[in-house]
Order: structure tokens, then sequence, then C-alpha cells
């Protein structure tokens, strides 16, 4: 391998050999675990007595590393690792464990802040809203005390400083009984739970949870930064730009300067598209915490598809193909990295639809789109394809009545779907599930131990014979469950697969109270019999009840939507194979993802649907233009839909296709004048072809 492949490993043995922190920033495919593998070769080489952790984000990554590097050094999770630094110190634990439960109060942003009155209004009562539901299910949990109903935009807007001056007074009290309480209890029951939940009730964190604590307790307690430092002379951190910037922090910031320990951080800022990761480390670069260290190389794609994502990069770096090892020792060739990159796109007739469209225009915009993405796959079944959006896969992947009943109900089902599924547990049971029996195409063997250690913390032991075929037995039954989520997970609770968490009770709770309201509410009642009755707009439904406003009558159908999903999410018309279907297809064992799940290894032909599916929250359209007229907030938006259309498109490795649908000719002008720079692409107008 020529001198300029080994730059990248050249500068970090220089940090290595100064003691200085680093960070490799490296696009997709440029073999940043491999880079870190070889520093730990030359470590053990030159530098034999250090000591090591490497830290990744999960289980699989770290089988890959180790398969990579052997057990010589410490790889784990950041979970993990951090859990080790902290679990031990119960009585500083006990000290700053409130401070998972502690609420803060709700501030008023002023009208400054804001475009207009309504935008402030709108926004205002959503924030109160949030944090009204929040004390109700802390309040509930600590004390088993209900709260009245949450104050309606209607009446919030009157008066919303004494609104959230009753809400700042409830969360007061219930700060004050939860410091008490903890303060008086005992500490030796504070743990690390392994699951997605803080439990007030035993005073145990969940994944969140340990990543606030664990800053807390490093900040707090300096004598720990000390001790990790004696215990490690290097930290790797592997996918960086996944990391909570907290957790970033403690690493840089929480070690101490003398005899310090060396940090490096292995990732690509243009690869972060969660928002609960730092994303760039580009503030410590300039702080002078970290030596920036650029990878060029690009070990996956081919040669065109390289070319085409280069162009979606904003840090400068332009990644060139590099050529792995065969087998028989020989390298790969420029000519055996080439492939097709095809540029499908349409310009569509008419306006295109938004969130708010009826569904007429909807379907007739989808129809348009889908015709695209028949005549770039011209009947090829080998494409993977990437689609922004659950509810543009849901009916190819089975789980179209699930995502149905969330998307009846919410404007952001993919957000409300995760958070639901993992609130009652369903994920939980999946995990377990696909550890006992793995997906056929997941390419993984049972993950025994996993299952074990599970039903241990369940307090189930295996002794006998007898003891492994119940649990074979209680597995199949779930497995193979034809019945609705609820029941199956109940009959999971029964067989003591899984232990009820406070969240679920909570959920449970929450949901029964409010129908109980809806139930006892004869206006509601008498409303709801007019509306399905066919008053069902609110012209209609004046003349029927003289004096309902527009707000009235948008929160009749807000309730009858609440209503409607919760009867029909703890009914049995979602069937729990609806869920295992789901999570399979976030696994990405079945041909459609999400570009939000695209992140791992890479795909042989690929399909990227660039497409927002009526979801405001990316503008694949801004990627096209320059930042110049931009404000921020555009600037952000563009940024974030940039990110997540080239992590999509990098998981290309030899043939590429892009479908877009542009909605007017100043987009199409747009999107022409930036692909056309990019050598090997071929722009195809669909509608040309006809």
């Amino acid at each position: 391998m020529d001198s300029e492949k080994l730059e990248p490993l050249e500068r970090i043995k220089e940090c290595l050999d100064k003691n200085h922190n680093f960070v490799l920033q490296g696009g997709a495919g440029s073999g940043k675990t491999e880079t870190l593998k070889r520093t730990l070769r030359f470590l053990s080489e030159s530098y034999p007595n250090k000591k090591v952790a490497c830290i990744t984000h999960t289980n699989l990554a770290v089988a890959e590393i180790i398969s990579r590097v052997g057990d010589d050094y410490t790889v784990s999770t950041i979970h993990s690792f951090l859990n080790t630094c902290i679990k031990d110190y119960k009585n500083s634990l006990h000290k700053v464990i409130f401070e998972l439960f502690r609420l803060d109060n709700i501030e008023r942003l002023g009208l400054e802040h804001y475009d207009n009155g309504k935008e402030q209004n709108k926004t205002e009562h959503a924030k109160y809203k949030k944090i009204y539901d929040k004390c109700a299910a802390s309040l509930y949990t600590v004390k088993k005390d209900r709260l009245v109903k949450v104050e309606g935009k209607k009446e919030y807007d009157k008066d919303p400083e004494k609104y959230n001056a009753i809400l700042n007074e409830h969360i007061r009290n219930l700060n004050s009984t939860m410091s008490e309480e903890i303060e008086s209890s005992g500490c030796d029951g504070i743990e690390y739970n392994n699951t997605s939940f803080d439990s007030y009730k035993d005073l145990t964190f969940g994944h969140d949870g340990l990543l606030k604590i664990s800053s807390l307790m490093f900040f707090k307690y300096p004598m720990l930064g000390r001790i990790l430092q004696d215990k490690y002379d290097c930290i790797f951190i592997d996918e960086y730009q996944d990391t909570n910037k907290e957790i970033i922090d403690v690493f840089l910031k929480c070690l101490p300067s003398k005899n310090k320990t060396l940090v490096g951080l292995f990732g690509d800022s243009m690869q972060a598209i969660y928002s609960d990761g730092v994303g760039s480390v580009e503030q410590y670069v300039k702080g002078g915490f970290l030596t920036k260290i650029y990878k060029k190389d690009n070990y996956r794609c081919s040669e065109q598809v390289v070319s085409f994502i280069n162009k979606f990069r904003d840090d400068g770096l332009e990644q060139k193909v590099a050529f792995k090892k065969r087998s028989d020792a020989s390298y790969e060739t420029l000519d055996s990295r080439q492939g097709v990159v095809e540029f499908y796109y349409e310009q569509y007739e008419g306006k295109k639809p938004h969130a708010r469209s009826s569904q007429d225009d909807k379907s007739k915009y989808v129809d348009c789109l889908d015709n695209v993405i028949s005549k770039a796959l011209e009947g090829e079944e080998s494409f993977k394809q990437l689609k922004l959006t659950n509810k543009s896969i849901a009916s190819y992947s089975s789980f179209e009545t699930l995502y149905e009943v969330f998307n009846k109900r919410y404007a952001d089902s993919k957000e409300a779907m995760e958070k639901i599924l993992t609130k009652l547990q369903l994920s939980d049971l999946y995990e377990l599930c696909n550890a006992y029996a793995p997906h056929e195409n997941s390419g993984v063997s049972p993950d025994y131990n996993l299952v074990i250690s599970k039903l241990k913390q369940q307090g189930i032991g295996i002794k006998k014979v007898s003891d492994k075929q119940r649990i074979k037995n209680n597995f199949d039954a779930i497995m193979k469950s034809n019945s609705g989520i609820i029941e199956t997970l109940e009959a999971a609770f029964e067989f003591n697969l899984l232990k009820k968490s406070e969240a679920y009770l909570s959920y449970q709770d929450k949901k029964d109270q409010y129908l109980s309201e809806l139930s006892a509410d004869k206006n509601y009642q008498k409303l709801k019999i007019l509306f399905l009755s066919g008053e069902n707009t609110h012209a209609k439904m004046i003349k029927e009840h003289p004096g309902m406003d527009k707000y009235d009558f948008d929160e009749l159908k807000r309730k009858l939507k609440a209503e409607e999903f919760y009867n029909d999410l703890f009914s049995n018309k979602v069937k729990f194979q609806e869920v295992i279907s789901y999570f399979n297809y976030q696994n990405e064992y079945t041909p459609f993802i999400t570009m939000h799940k695209t992140k791992g290894s890479g795909i042989d032909k690929v399909l990227v649907v660039l497409d927002e599916y009526f979801w405001n929250e990316y503008d694949f359209s801004s990627i096209f233009l320059s930042n110049n007229g931009l404000d921020e907030k555009q600037k952000n938006r563009k940024l974030n839909s940039q990110k997540l259309f080239y992590v999509a498109c990098s998981r290309a490795k030899t043939n590429l296709k892009i479908v877009r649908v542009v909605s007017t000719q100043e987009e199409k002008e747009q999107m022409k004048s930036m692909l056309d720079d990019i050598e090997g692409i071929s722009l195809i107008n669909t509608k040309e072809e006809e």
C-alpha cells in the first residue's frame, strides 16, 4: 500500500507518540474499523504495556471489533463501559440519581422567539401539554395521585401564565417529595437495569439514564476521571458521531491533563443522522482538544458512486476509490470497481401535495412516484429500496395495520411507534424472541447466553431438562401467536419472560384514565354520535350543535382519534405478528429499508427514493441549492436532508439508482445544474422516455 494510503495511520501514530487526542474523519466505506485494528497492532508492537479500551454502540459492533483485533484489549459498548466505571460507587450514585427523575419547570418564551402570536400560542401550549403529561405520569408513579385532565388550548391561551404557575407548583411539590424519598432510601439497589427505562420505584436507570448519570458523576466527582486515567492509557471510540455529547465531554474534559489518557475518535460527521448524537466534533478541534485526521479512502463503492456521493459532503473531504486485497493476495483493480449511477426524475403535473392535502391528491402524487420507481427498476428485484417513511413501506413488509393505527392519530407516526412500542416493552419482547430464534436473513445464530441472562433477571433458572422444554414451549407460544399485541404481552409476563416496567404500567393507567373520562363525558358522547352519523365536518356539526367553534370541533376530532387509537391498539386488531414484521423490517431483514436505518455494510444494488412522502422535517429539493440566501433554520434543514441522502447513497457498492419527482421547473433546473457537473452519472427524464 502506497504512502498516501498510509498517511492517516502515520498521523495517528504521530498522535500516539506525542499523546495527542485525535479524530479520524472518514467517509462511508473508508475502512475506519480496519484503521482502528492497525492502530491497535501498532500499540501492541511499539507500546505493549499500554492499556487500551475500544468503545462502540452495539453488541454486534463489539463482536465485529473483537473478531478483528482479538480480546487483548477491553472492547465494549458505551453503556457497558460507563456502567463499569460508576456501578461500584453506590453512595455517590445515591447523591445524584434524583437528577434523573427531577422535572424542570415550564418557562414561557416571549413573542420575540416566534414569527407571530399564533405560532407562539400553538408552540407554548404544546410544550405545556407535554410537560403536564410528564408531570402527571410521574405523580402517579410516585404518589398514585392523578392530575385533572390537561387544560385545552382555547382556555390555556386566555391566561397561560396562570396555568404555567399551577403546573410549576405541582412540579415543585413532586420534586420535593421525590428528593425526600430518595434521600431517606437506601443505596444498595441503585444500578443500571439494562432496559430503555429509568425506574423510580427501584431507583434503577436505563440506557439514556446511564448516559446522563455518568456525565453527572464524572463532573461532580473528579476522582472518577483520575481512576479512569489510571486504568487506561488510550480510549478509542468508534462511530463517534452517534455518541452523546455529554459523554464526549466526559472523555475530553474530565480526564486530568497530566499524564493524560489519550482519546481517539473514529467516525464521520456526515453520517450523523440521529439527533441524540454529538454529530460533529469540530468545536473540539477548534478548541484544541482534538487533532483532525482525514481518511479519503473508499473500499466499498464503485468509482461512479464515490464520485456521486463526494458532491454531497460538507466538510471538504473528497473520497477516492481504494482497493482491497483479494484472497489470492492480489489487489482489486479500477476495472473491477465499476458501476452505474442513474438519476431518474419526472416533473409533477400540478401542485405538489403536502401533509394536509386530500388523500386523492396524495394518491395521485404517489402514483406518479411509483411509476418513476417502476421505470427505474425495470423489473429488477435485486435492488434494495431505501425510502424515507414507514408508511411507504408498511404494506410491503406486513405491518400495514400496525402502521395505520398509529398513522390515524399521530402526525409523526414513526417517532410515535418507536416510543410507544418501547414503552409497551414490545421491543424488549422482540429482542428476546430474535435472540432465541433469529430471522433467517439476520445472518446470526441463536444467542442463548442473552436469553439465559434475561431469564435470570426474571428469576427463572434452568436446572433440568423439563425447564428447557417449558421455556421452549413458552417461546413457541409467543412467536407463533396470532393474538393481539397486548394479549401476547400478557402471556409473556405470565411466562416470566418479561417483567412489567413502570413505563408499561403508567401507559396502561393513562389509557384507562383517558377512556374512563371520555366515557363519563356526556357532552362528548352526544357529539361522538353526531360525528359518526355523518356530521363529520365543522359546517355540518354547527347545524346540529350551534355555538361549536372550529377549535371545539378540532378538539372533538382529537379525542375521537385518541379513543380509536387506544381501542385499536389494546384490542386484537393489531396482531403480534405485525410487530415481529415491523422489527424485522427495522433490522433490514426485508427488501425495504427506511433511510434512517441505512447505516451499515454495503449493498450491491441500491435504489434511493428521494422523496419526503409529505414529511416536512426534510426538504430534499434544498440539497441542490447553495447556502447563499438561506437562514440558519433552512441551512440546518438542508444539512439534515443532505446527510440522510449521503448515508443512503453510500450503501451502494456497485449500482445506484435515485428516483425523484420534482415539483417545479425551478427545482428541475437547479437539480440538473448540480448533477450535470458530476462525472459518470446518467440523468434520465422518464417523461421524455415515453
